[in-house]
């Protein structure tokens, strides 16, 4: 099965759609990580020293980074074309895209800034 020509933007609203959509998924994965792991009365992200929770973590992260981030370029480059008549996929990728990285970027910041570092 062909991919499709990417010069198009009505098949660059589809992958756009596509990723953005993708991108969710770990994205909230990542946030119900760090919300299971945060202590309300010590105001921190608790994890252990031996565990895996930054690993895995980071890697929810990354893995919704990086399809938000192309589902962001791609509905932003193919939302609003004439010749595009996916035109509103193209602006929910480009909104859904953006959302997504504001949360990736959120929770990494509130990860390294509440972090309580395991005692080894």
């Amino acid at each position: 099965m062909a991919l499709g020509n990417l010069r198009r933007y009505d098949v660059q609203a589809k992958y756009a759609f596509a990723l953005a959509m993708l991108s969710i998924v770990p994205g909230v994965a990542a946030l119900w990580m760090g919300w299971k792991r945060f202590d309300v009365d010590l105001g921190r992200i608790i994890y252990g020293a031996q565990g895996q929770f930054v690993l895995a973590f980071v890697g929810c992260v990354v893995l919704s980074a990086a399809p938000a981030a192309l589902g962001f370029v791609m509905g932003w480059n193919s939302a609003g074309q004439r010749r595009n008549d996916l035109s509103r996929r193209s602006w929910i990728a480009f909104f859904v895209g953006g959302s997504v990285l504001t949360l990736n970027v959120v929770l990494l910041i509130a990860f390294f800034m509440l972090r309580l570092k395991p005692q080894s």
